[in-house]
């Protein structure tokens, strides 16, 4: 009888294909594993950022600009991944400091996501589009200015109540 069950499951119907905003699908021994759009994301993000010449991801909308000016977050529109054929192709929009060499910047970015998103995943990336959107004059910044001084140890709390 055993046996007559384990036959019912496997000849129970298997939606087709993976779900959306997931990597296909890969048979294992124990069932079915899948790698979330998320996940490629978040591999792409750390490695490109390590890259040196890269300055940040680059907003592709005026609605992302302002957010990111104002410091908040907004969704991977700067990153996008498209399943074709079970292989991964990956875009990035990217600014780069000022005085980099771009098609060398360029080119190491385009290396470490295919290295490792390959790596970490398993998925295949059959290619990864650098689009170079500005270039940062990072080194004309420079740190935030000091707008006060540190009080003295002298000038504690409950010295001027009186």
């Amino acid at each position: 009888m055993a046996s007559d069950r384990k036959d019912k499951r496997l000849l129970t119907p298997v939606p087709a294909g993976p779900p959306p905003l997931m990597a296909g699908p890969e048979e294992a021994d124990g069932g079915t594993i899948r790698v979330s759009d998320a996940v490629i994301g978040a591999i792409v993000r750390k490695y490109t950022l390590e890259v040196p010449g890269v300055v940040r991801f680059a907003s592709v909308s005026l609605v992302g600009g302002l957010a990111e000016m104002i410091g908040r977050k907004t969704a991977d529109s700067n990153i996008v991944i498209d399943m074709e054929n079970g292989t991964v192709a990956i875009s990035v929009n990217l600014v780069l400091a000022f005085g980099s060499r771009v098609p060398e910047v360029a080119a190491a970015v385009q290396e470490v996501i295919r290295s490792k998103v390959e790596e970490f995943t398993d998925k295949k990336v059959s290619r990864v589009n650098v689009t170079v959107q500005d270039l940062d004059d990072v080194l004309r910044k420079g740190p935030p200015a000091v707008v006060a001084e540190p009080l003295p140890a002298s000038a504690g709390v409950g010295a001027a109540a009186g």
